[in-house]
């Protein structure tokens, strides 16, 4: 076993990082979570160093990132060794959805310990000891890349596209609450003016409910500051958070507006000019196009695209209409005209971000393989890839990279190999919950009365169609015409659906008033079952209202469109006294 002395020493090797006490037990494993960040940070410098003995220096600097970079250089790096590449390897064609610096470290740990291998693989194959996910990885090493792009490589264009309209948003911004990054809100100004007391700053941060970009507006226009007689040493915030190591991504975006704000202001101003000399231009000559979705009537012949037949949107109504199409799972994104033409999808690329697009290319290829009819084929019960097995394979292997599950074939559950599906046992809590969450499920998920394909909309009208063309209301779940006679807009009809409707309403209420019917069974039932269960935990957040006037919403009569979505009575709906309220609670007043 390496003695602590052995680790401070500079001259560790890799046999000695192997016993290291605090790597037992999974202990590297705790170790990796907690120095996540910087182990990805310092990877990105030093591809080939050993991973447990990166973790050994940060744990020794107490995961200070500058100090441990620097013993890194004054010290000879240990390398991954062969062996422990060779193993990481194979734990990846074992463990596909795993995090791939977790195997790095786990290839390491185990290279030389056969019987402790083994015993990790047992552990991880059979659920019971959980394991860091590509997913997370993926999702944290994109954070880390905005962070160093806000931080090194600031460029108005990058900045304008993560946030269109800084001025408005960081002036109205409530996210610096004490409760988030008071501290670096602290040190930003005490560094950005170190000839001002601290307690100034802390006075003027509060007066302006912690917002920095107004703090830092009312600090420039004191036309009278009262300045300290030398400028602050940087030791005396020692004891603060440094803003500079945050990784915050809002609060680096409002550090890189201050920070380049004249810069950015002009280029706005620059760009709103340029825009209107080109309108007033292509006024003069009768070339100005309107929209026929928004109707916005000044718009140049470069902010305009249309379908086949020529008709002519925007680029933000055909986004947005892309975003509720995709919502829906069509993958044929047809003109807003009623023409039956469809939009290109390489204009489509042009105008939506990549994520979206992506997810039409996979919408598409799902539509495509499934229409073939191929034998053996499978889809993950968690996303739309699809792949052909042989009938003795149990396991569905997902190869999309944002999903990554294992499915058991038979149940469409995640896998729980090597157990029986019928063997898989649960505390009664745990079924009572599970029971609940099933229920709130089913009331969101749609199921195509024809192809059985799963959606869940997320904007527009209760119109539905599938992807394999069949249409059905979104409210009571049956087959619809082309038309909309099964539908009523401004005054509520007996034995008709509402064409649009709040989501709040669809969802999130209708997810509690399920779930509540549940309890309430139960607590007449099974009361003992409920001990462990807080419903509020499990409830959906309440979304806040859209009170802009381009979303429509039809005459409801709540309760019923309620008890349609989750097939109850409506009396059932009147009887729930407890459900939460959709409008904001009225403070009462003090006498």
């Amino acid at each position: 076993m390496a003695r602590v002395e052995t680790i401070f020493d500079g001259k560790l090797t890799l046999a000695e990082c192997d016993v290291v006490v605090q790597f037992q037990n999974y202990g590297w494993q705790t170790m990796y979570k907690r120095y996540m960040s910087n182990v990805i940070k310092a990877l990105d410098i030093h591809s080939d160093i050993s991973r447990l003995y990166l973790l050994v220096q940060l744990n020794i600097t107490t995961n200070n990132f500058e100090a441990t970079l620097l013993k890194i250089q004054h010290e000879n790096k240990l390398i991954i060794s062969p062996d422990a590449v060779q193993l990481t390897k194979n734990l990846k064609d074992i463990i596909p959805d795993a995090d791939p610096i977790y195997l790095d470290l786990a290839g390491e740990f185990y290279s030389n310990n056969d019987d402790k291998l083994d015993e990790f693989i047992d552990q991880i194959t059979t659920n019971k000891r959980s394991y860091p996910k590509l997913k997370e990885y993926n999702e944290h090493v994109n954070h880390l890349a905005i962070v160093k792009n806000l931080r090194n490589g600031f460029t108005v264009q990058e900045f304008l596209k993560m946030c269109p309209d800084p001025v408005n948003y960081f002036k109205n911004i409530k996210l610096n609450a004490a409760s988030t990054h008071y501290d670096e809100s602290m040190s930003y100004l005490s560094d950005r003016y170190n000839l001002v007391s601290m307690a100034k700053l802390r006075t003027e941060l509060l007066k302006n409910k912690y917002n920095l970009t107004n703090t830092v507006e009312s600090l420039q226009a004191d036309l009278a500051p009262v300045y300290l007689k030398t400028k602050r040493k940087s030791l005396s915030i020692r004891l603060m958070v440094n803003y500079k190591n945050t990784e915050n991504i809002e609060f680096l975006k409002e550090i890189a507006y201050l920070d380049h704000k004249d810069e950015i202001l002009n280029h706005i101003e620059s760009v709103k000019t340029v825009h209107k000399i080109q309108v007033e231009q292509a006024k003069s000559i009768g070339k100005l196009n309107t929209c026929e979705c928004c109707f916005d009537n000044e718009l140049l012949t470069s902010e305009v695209f249309s379908c086949p037949a020529g008709h002519i949107f925007c680029a933000a109504c055909i986004k947005k209409g892309t975003e509720v199409a995709v919502g829906g799972s069509k993958v044929d994104i047809k003109c807003f005209a009623d023409c039956d033409e469809e939009f290109n999808l390489t204009m489509i690329k042009n105008i939506v971000d990549d994520k979206l697009y992506q997810r039409i290319m996979r919408l598409k290829q799902a539509q495509e393989i499934k229409a073939a009819d191929i034998e053996g084929l499978e889809t993950c019960a968690f996303c739309d890839y699809s792949v052909i097995l042989s009938p003795d394979l149990k396991i569905i292997n997902c190869l999309n990279p944002e999903c990554k599950k294992e499915t058991c074939r038979q149940c469409r559950e995640e896998s729980h190999f090597p157990y029986r599906c019928d063997q898989i046992e649960k505390a009664p809590e745990v079924e009572v919950r599970t029971m609940i969450e099933n229920k709130m499920t089913e009331v969101l998920i749609r199921i195509c009365y024809h192809c059985k394909r799963k959606f869940v909309k997320e904007d527009g009208c209760n119109k539905m169609t599938c992807s394999c063309g069949k249409k059905m209301c979104y409210i009571c779940r049956k087959p619809v015409d082309s038309n909309y006679a099964h539908f009523y807009h401004q005054e509520v009809m007996e034995n008709k659906c509402p064409l649009y409707t709040d989501e709040n309403i669809v969802h999130t209420t209708a997810v509690e008033a399920a779930a509540r019917l549940i309890i309430n069974e139960l607590k007449i039932k099974k009361p003992e079952l409920l001990r462990n269960i807080d419903i509020n935990k499990i409830l959906p957040a309440l979304k806040k209202s859209n009170n802009s006037p381009n979303i429509q919403e039809s005459a409801l009569d709540i309760n019923k469109v309620v008890a349609t979505v989750i097939g109850q009575n409506v009396e059932d709906i009147n009887n729930l006294k407890d459900m939460r309220s959709l409008e904001p609670k009225v403070k009462k007043r003090r006498y």
